[in-house]
């Protein structure tokens, strides 16, 4: 995961240095095109499901319920964002945050350990990506945007228990890698746009415990969001 985030970067740096010093856009091309967005989301700490790795825990078929178990509900998601045109693509950053609430339920007699814990995950994330701008000409008012590269997230997490439950750690910094697309449906008389993004990521790992270790392989952070993206004159 290092290296890929680390590959991603690189590669956003070289291709914003390179696609700067060849534009040779208008100067109203060129300006920054500021932007807001809302939407609804699903993720935030994605947690292990697979109980074969984890030490005396029983797994079906051979119990009758999940030793460990989660659910992720819909949250929300506002953020505000830049866009820096360059010769024929975009190179996109701002500022996001994330809410979603998740419960995790414990049912593993083998390790004592049964309850029910209830989180809230607030994230405040920075995304870096670099925008392909497809059907320029087709479709030059959509801005119709393909984006990949990096982002970081900033996590508080607060939590209700019952029962008898491991101890958790969670980790205040996570990043990874992240891809969407987006585009505007309506353009309105002073210039501004309204449109839609899609966006989704896989990352580093929020949340520890017993069930969710550093040593497994599915712990992490991932999510989608989608919803409405207003462009500023």
């Amino acid at each position: 995961m290092k290296k890929l985030i680390s590959t991603i970067l690189a590669g956003l740096c070289l291709i914003a240095i390179n696609s700067c010093s060849t534009s040779q856009q208008t100067g109203a091309d060129k300006k920054l095109k500021f932007s807001i967005q809302t939407g609804v989301n699903l993720g935030g700490i994605t947690e292990n499901t697979d109980m074969t790795v984890v030490p005396s825990a029983e797994a079906p078929p051979e119990a009758t319920v999940d030793a460990f178990s989660g659910a992720t509900h819909t949250g929300v998601n506002v953020g505000i964002h830049i866009n820096k045109p360059l010769k024929y693509n975009h190179v996109e950053t701002g500022i996001d945050y994330m809410y979603n609430q998740q419960t995790f339920t414990y049912t593993d007699a083998g390790n004592m350990y049964i309850g029910v814990r209830e989180l809230s995950t607030y994230q405040i994330m920075f995304p870096l990506t670099y925008n392909f701008v497809l059907f320029r000409k087709l479709l030059p008012n959509a801005s119709i945007q393909l984006k990949i590269g990096y982002l970081g997230q900033l996590n508080f997490v607060s939590t209700s228990s019952t029962g008898i439950l491991p101890d958790y750690s969670v980790n205040r910094w996570s990043n990874g890698a992240t891809f969407g697309i987006s585009a505007y449906l309506f353009q309105f008389n002073n210039g501004s746009k309204l449109g839609m993004y899609f966006d989704g990521y896989r990352g580093t790992q929020v949340y520890e415990d017993f069930y969710n270790q550093k040593s497994f392989e599915m712990p992490g952070s991932s999510f989608i969001k989608f919803g409405f993206k207003y462009q500023i004159k």
